[in-house]
């Protein structure tokens, strides 16, 4: 018999109206690193065709400090949820494209800060939207950002989802705008 699957980090979905009144504040008790989003906008189509709203639901990612089965997953969620059943989550950023139906154009679109994360969840958003230095090439002459500290500020201000590749590709980004400078303007 094969061993249980195991896992760091598990999810599920529950529709609202099964959710004790205080759902927010219990998930944020159970002091697990983790997301959760209302999908309330997402539709279905009924037998006869037509596009009917589903009922507001939410997805929850929650992750442990080691791998654990489901069953242990399942256990550490309140039992006045009502969750039957937890699945594994194989990647956590492409988890957290799902949560925005970021790669599904048919589907209700929800904005980033749709999603609530718990106990120093952390995903990287640079990541989650694939940016690269083609983007911030393409920013950087735009905008016509002729140092480091102007890209820092537009992106704090205007893009945030940029801050982390930037951060961790200082020195290139960096460069560009110095040889930037030096060549053309």
């Amino acid at each position: 018999m094969a061993a249980p699957k195991k896992s760091r980090c598990w999810w599920f979905v529950q529709l609202v109206e099964n959710l004790p009144e205080d759902w927010r504040d219990q998930l944020h008790e159970l002091m697990l690193p983790g997301c959760f989003i209302v999908h309330d906008r997402d539709t279905r189509v009924d037998d006869d065709g037509n596009e009917v709203p589903k009922k507001p639901h939410i997805h929850c990612m929650v992750e442990f400090g080691s791998p654990i089965v489901a069953e242990s997953a399942l256990n550490a969620i309140p039992s006045s949820f009502g969750v039957a059943f937890v699945k594994p989550v194989p990647n956590k950023v492409g988890a957290y494209r799902y949560l925005l139906h970021y790669d599904q154009p048919d589907k209700a679109q929800y904005e980033q800060d749709s999603i609530t994360h718990m106990a120093g969840f952390k995903v990287n958003i640079s990541d989650v939207y694939n940016i690269d230095f083609a983007d911030v090439y393409e920013l950087i002459n735009e905008m016509k950002i002729s140092n480091f500290a102007m890209l820092m500020s537009f992106l704090v201000e205007f893009r945030p989802e940029y801050v982390n590749y930037v951060s961790s590709h200082v020195n290139l980004v960096k460069t560009y705008i110095t040889e930037l400078n030096r060549c053309c303007f």
